[in-house]
C-alpha cells in the first residue's frame, strides 16, 4: 500500500505546445503542466543495439497521486534528466497513477 510520505522527488512536468512564428510556420515550446511530488525508481533495464551500437535502455517508473491534466508524450524533468511518458497505469480508487517512462531522445 502506498503511503503519502513515499512522494520524496520534486518533479515536474510539461507539455509540448506548438505556437505560432508568425511567418506561416511554427515553433515547439515546452508549457509547465503541474509540479508534484512523485517517487521515481528505474526498476528495468534492457540492453539493445540502436543505430548499430550498444545501447542501454532504462524504464523508469513514476507514482504521483492521481491526475486528469497528464496525457501520454508529456514530458517529466526529474534532475535535470527529461523522461518521456510512454504509458499511464491507476490503481482501483484512482487514488494513485504510476507514468511509465523513457529517456528523451534529443
Amino acid at each position: 500500500m502506498t503511503e503519502i510520505g513515499e512522494l520524496r522527488d520534486k518533479i515536474k512536468i510539461y507539455r509540448k505546445k506548438r505556437t505560432s512564428d508568425g511567418m506561416g510556420g511554427w515553433k515547439e515550446e515546452e508549457e509547465l503542466i503541474m509540479t508534484p511530488f512523485a517517487r521515481v525508481e528505474a526498476p528495468r533495464s534492457k540492453s539493445g543495439v540502436i543505430a548499430q551500437k550498444d545501447a542501454e535502455i532504462r524504464s523508469h517508473e513514476i507514482l504521483i497521486r492521481y491526475s486528469s491534466e497528464i496525457k501520454m508524450g508529456d514530458i517529466v524533468d526529474f534532475l535535470g534528466q527529461k523522461l518521456v511518458v510512454q504509458a499511464i497505469r491507476f490503481d482501483a480508487k484512482r487514488k494513485w497513477m504510476y507514468l511509465d517512462c523513457v529517456p528523451e531522445l534529443k
